[in-house]
């Protein structure tokens, strides 16, 4: 990932005045001509559309962070009136034919939202209103749709905390300082957990 930046058309104008620059960081030509496809069936204006399939430069473009666990991002950007997609290959199931495909339409579909006015964001992922237009715009049925990710690794909790109260046991990835929430609705320092293991 993280090869250089690269500006092309996204599809051949049809005039002079038409011609249409999108600022591409992709490596993989199925997610390039995706996006030439339908960017082209959602009528897309692509003067101001930047895409990439490197997480990190999505971040630097976005100025924060984003979870390494998302497929896919779609980001309007006011300041400069640009529009940021994310597709993010490492997550997509390859092995699932069609996978590519809804992720990039989801995509696009957002940016299309956006332009309409519409600013509502998912209600539940891959059950939602999206996950309907996304399966009528490629015909992907909703399992493909939800089975689209690699499914996530979680890693499993290192230590275990216990309230001095009333023991009860929290596990954790990570080691901190937290206190109880049985005992303490905010955070108090005589219920802080203690270590077990």
């Amino acid at each position: 990932m993280g090869s250089p930046r690269e500006n092309r058309p996204a599809s051949a104008p049809r005039c002079a005045s038409e011609a249409r620059l999108v600022i591409w960081d992709i490596d993989d030509t199925e997610t390039s001509r995706l996006l030439d496809h339908y960017v082209a069936r959602l009528a897309l204006p692509v003067d101001r559309l930047r895409v990439t399939t490197d997480r990190r430069m999505f971040e630097s473009w976005l100025g924060r962070k984003v979870r390494s666990s998302i497929g896919g991002a779609y980001a309007f950007r006011p300041h400069g009136r640009e529009h940021l997609i994310l597709i993010n290959l490492p997550r997509i199931d390859r092995a699932q034919p069609r996978a590519l495909e809804v992720v990039v339409a989801e995509e696009l579909i957002h940016m299309r939202d956006r332009l309409d006015g519409d600013l509502r964001r998912h209600a539940k992922h891959g059950h939602d209103r999206i996950a309907h237009r996304v399966a009528a715009l490629t015909g992907a049925s909703l399992e493909e749709i939800r089975g689209a990710l690699v499914p996530e690794r979680r890693r499993p909790p290192r230590y275990l905390y216990a309230c001095p109260k009333c023991r009860m046991q929290v596990a954790r990835r990570t080691r901190g300082t937290w206190s109880c929430a049985r005992c303490a609705p905010t955070f108090d320092a005589r219920y802080v957990l203690r270590l077990v293991a």
